[in-house]
């Protein structure tokens, strides 16, 4: 089945890469690497086992997007679980790197990749990412992937009975309950552009004259379908596409589209050759993170391409300081 005909793709993860993903969770965790302040709940620390559902959901994802882009269209990208250092930044891509006619080259094209859960409808970005203004920190990505891992409630739950002291008590049957995990699987289900977000945003934003603003509805209703995407204000209910119920109270402005009508078929080649020109999308991102990411990219790079085997987040040192590049 070519790529055109094909709504949604199914990834099949390894036991070795989702160890790797929870290694890299744990080590961050541990060395702080990533903020453990929870914003949606006003900025409460988060505990441990909240932080690595996180983070280790969102690295499933990415890994799953890089085997997508690797299998279906031979397009190579580095991710930065690959790196043989962490790189510090509250605004990266996710997809930091390419190889591109035998060279790799650092990504200018910058792509959100964002992990949803099975019971997830909606895609959602906050309004904050592209308004203009006087946005202090603008979080503005050229493309927004969704990704929908479907990891197992219990998965934490399988490596406790190796714990040795849980182990000398632990009985048959919870062991058995409590099988390890063979792998993940994660579904590919679209992509929406930051063009699409923007021009929601305009919609219900901007003092638009009534023809232009026909004009961005019909686009996005032939692109999605109508009723299919819309802007949430702070403290509205998202309502379940299907059902019409409401399901959460947002803490943010978001603009939505229904994750089983974004882009797909034909759009990922556009996709990915929209990795390929290696363009921005979007002007508000300051030039600044775009030269630091390139330079400490290109030098972990240099250092991966030198290494015979990567190291493993799990024997990484967590006492050192990062072992990130000078900046």
């Amino acid at each position: 089945m070519t790529v055109s005909r094909v709504r949604r793709f199914r990834i099949n993860l390894e036991s070795e890469e989702y160890a790797e993903a929870l290694g890299f969770a744990v080590y961050t965790y541990l060395t702080g690497a990533i903020a453990k302040r929870d914003l949606y709940k006003g900025g409460a620390t988060r505990y441990l086992g909240e932080y690595l559902e996180h983070v280790l959901r969102g690295k499933l994802a990415e890994i799953a997007f890089k085997k997508f882009l690797l299998l279906t269209f031979d397009f190579r990208g580095i991710i930065d679980m690959d790196l043989p250092s962490y790189i510090p930044g509250k605004y990266l891509p996710d997809v930091l790197a390419f190889e591109d006619g035998g060279e790799w080259r650092v990504a200018r094209f910058w792509v959100d990749v964002k992990a949803v859960t099975e019971e997830q409808k909606w895609m959602l970005v906050r309004a904050s990412s592209v308004r203009g203004g006087g946005r202090a920190k603008p979080r503005p990505y050229d493309a927004y992937v969704n990704v929908r891992v479907l990891l197992p409630r219990d998965h934490l739950g399988r490596l406790i009975k190796y714990a040795p002291l849980i182990k000398s008590k632990i009985g048959g049957e919870w062991e058995r309950r409590m099988q390890d995990l063979k792998g993940v699987e994660a579904e590919i289900l679209g992509f929406a552009t930051y063009h699409d977000v923007a021009n929601i945003l305009q919609v219900h934003e901007f003092r638009l004259q009534p023809q232009q603003r026909r004009k961005l509805k019909s686009e996005l209703n032939r692109l999605f379908g109508r009723g299919k995407w819309g802007f949430f204000k702070k403290g509205e209910w998202l309502t379940d596409p299907d059902s019409g119920i409401k399901t959460v109270e947002l803490s943010s402005d978001n603009c939505a589209i229904v994750l089983s009508k974004l882009r797909t078929g034909r759009y990922w080649e556009e996709l990915v050759e929209m990795f390929r020109k290696n363009q921005p999308a979007v002007t508000q991102r300051p030039p600044d993170l775009q030269r630091k990411l390139e330079r400490r990219v290109k030098q972990l790079l240099e250092k991966l391409l030198e290494m015979e085997e990567p190291q493993s987040w799990w024997q990484r040192s967590l006492d050192k300081p990062l072992l990130t590049p000078s900046s």
